[in-house]
């Protein structure tokens, strides 16, 4: 594959092409995904995301973007 075709497809999303995001949020905010995803913790961790922060902000994205798309105004 070449190398510029390869920074725009992961394995994880089967082919699709990617596009890297990099965001920048308080600390705080950070902290709170981590005791929701498990990152300081071991064993057991019920979060979908596993304590993978990049897969959290992911799914949050898509589903701020559905309810959006829905004209739901919860948050």
């Amino acid at each position: 594959m070449p190398a510029s075709e390869k920074k725009n497809t992961n394995r994880y999303f089967n082919g699709v092409e990617t596009t890297r995001l990099i965001v920048t949020v308080e600390s705080g905010l950070v902290a709170q995904v981590d005791d929701l995803i498990g990152t300081h913790r071991y064993g057991d961790i019920s979060h979908p995301c596993r304590r993978n922060r990049a897969e959290f902000v992911r799914q949050a994205i898509a589903e701020k973007l559905t309810r959006d798309s829905l004209g739901t105004t919860e948050a």
